[in-house]
């Protein structure tokens, strides 16, 4: 997770549910990306839904959308908004057509506008009630920058929550295995922290029952499916845990 400012950030919401969590100022020995004074070095990376091939009229919806939304971003910068992470669930039934990008995106724009939004990162996320979002929006989420300037405009990928499989946490684990051995060259723990943060994806997804309940083989200690909005961490089982 090349973004250090955000990890920071997933770091210290991770505290706040888990005591057990070290309370001292980690080093950033890359790998791990946080080492702590018992020797302690955890792992972090966000979840990415892989992509999903689609029919061809899906994807001209799913680029008329994104247009959307990305004037809508450039139009709220010009009226002075501030800097946010915002996500927009369109309605599935909503047929989109070129026409409807400007009339669309200026509605979007003036309603995020027109609404108290969170000032900072750390103040909760807010959705748009429905009396103030256009007819065609199913849900506006909208969270503060990090810090003033990042912001990230992202519409749905199929107005529906995907699910996360087993599978796809297999992947992950398997893609940040190669970094544990050298990252227990600085520790004698290893902690992965999966991240799944809705501001981060391109779609938003919801592990299934059957995830949360599988076993997974990989090269650390401890496997975290984190949620920081919440923030909730949860421990996921491992059949074959590394030997300290």
């Amino acid at each position: 997770m090349p973004d250090k400012k955000r990890e920071r950030y997933y770091l210290s919401r991770l505290r706040e549910c888990m005591p057990d969590l070290p309370t001292d100022n980690p080093s950033e020995p890359e790998p791990p990306d946080f080492m702590f004074n018992n020797r302690l070095g955890i792992e972090m990376t966000n979840f990415y839904l892989p992509p999903k091939l689609g029919k061809p009229p899906h994807q001209e919806w799913q680029s008329l959308k994104n247009r959307i939304v990305t004037e809508a971003e450039r139009l709220h910068a010009e009226a002075g908004g501030r800097a946010l992470y915002v996500h927009v669930i369109f309605h599935e039934r909503e047929r989109l057509k070129k026409n409807d990008i400007r009339s669309y995106a200026k509605e979007l724009a003036n309603a995020i506008l027109a609404y108290p939004v969170p000032q900072r990162y750390t103040e909760p996320s807010v959705k748009i009630p429905w009396e103030h979002k256009p007819k065609w929006a199913g849900n506006i989420l909208v969270q503060g920058s990090i810090d003033g300037c990042d912001k990230l405009w992202q519409a749905d990928a199929g107005g529906w929550v995907a699910e996360i499989t087993n599978e796809h946490i297999s992947d992950v684990i398997r893609r940040k295995s190669y970094r544990a051995p050298l990252a227990r060259t600085e520790c004698d723990k290893l902690w992965l922290v999966i991240v799944n943060d809705n501001f981060s994806l391109a779609a938003q997804a919801e592990i299934s029952a059957d995830a949360l309940i599988a076993s997974y083989e990989g090269p650390f200690d401890r496997i975290i499916w984190f949620l920081p909005h919440v923030p909730r961490a949860i421990d996921l089982r491992l059949t074959k845990p590394a030997t300290p």
